[in-house]
């Protein structure tokens, strides 16, 4: 019975909106979001902040969460059939990893699904192919010491090799970070010829100008990695709902 009750239980979410995704593999594409209330890390650069954030830790936050709202498998099974992409963020989505297994196993309809997830629960549902992953790692400039668990990021790796999983750099400092992913990638095993197309980097910051985009693109053209701009926040900025 208790596997029952976590089957019928609602998630909680903090936002649920129509826009574009504006980073990593499906950038451009039109999506809805659905953004969980809850997270493991404690990022000082979080954009997100309302999602966990009760302390003051985000540059981004004023300490405020927020209360969120009800969200059901029916609810959810109607959003998959209306829309071909699903973003499942937060916050950390996979801190409700058997609730989102047990509803896309009942769902039948085949919208693609995009977790974005910091890397330290193991993928779910690798035997779906309608479920993608993109994986940020956060090292230890983040503000979390002990988020990286290679034993976590390697169960990926096979993901990757088949396009559904995508790791995701934040960066904030570009010769530190570039030797940091270069080390956790050999770490990895994480095959060289995939890097063009499954390693992203990406600028950290909310001002739509993204002053150090263009050092981060020249650190994707030395490594052959994938840069990513944050499209939202050029269009828009900081805005919730977009």
């Amino acid at each position: 019975m208790e596997g029952k009750g976590k089957e019928m239980e609602a998630l909680r979410l903090s936002e649920r909106f129509y826009s574009i995704q504006g980073e990593g593999p499906f950038s451009g594409v039109p999506a809805l979001f659905l953004r969980v209330l809850g997270c493991n890390l404690r990022c000082v650069w979080c954009d997100s902040p309302y999602t966990w954030d009760r302390w003051g830790i985000s540059r981004y936050g004023d300490g405020k969460v927020d209360e969120g709202f009800p969200y059901t498998f029916e609810e959810f099974s109607e959003d998959a059939s209306r829309y071909s992409l699903l973003v499942l963020t937060g916050g950390e989505p996979l801190l409700y990893s058997d609730i989102w297994e047990s509803w896309v196993r009942r769902i039948e309809v085949n919208p693609l699904l995009q977790f974005e997830t910091n890397g330290t629960f193991p993928p779910i549902l690798m035997d779906d192919d309608r479920v993608h992953f993109v994986v940020s790692p956060k090292f230890p400039d983040s503000g979390n010491p002990d988020a990286i668990d290679p034993d976590v990021l390697r169960r990926y790796v096979p993901l990757v090799e088949k396009g559904r999983a995508f790791f995701k750099f934040v960066i904030t400092d570009v010769e530190r970070d570039e030797g940091n992913i270069r080390d956790l990638l050999h770490r990895l095993g994480l095959p060289e010829r995939t890097w063009p197309f499954s390693v992203f980097v990406m600028p950290e910051g909310v001002d739509p100008a993204l002053p150090i985009a263009p050092e981060v693109a020249e650190m994707a053209l030395r490594n052959g990695w994938r840069y990513s701009d944050r499209l939202h926040i050029r269009l828009w900025g900081n805005v919730r709902g977009k």
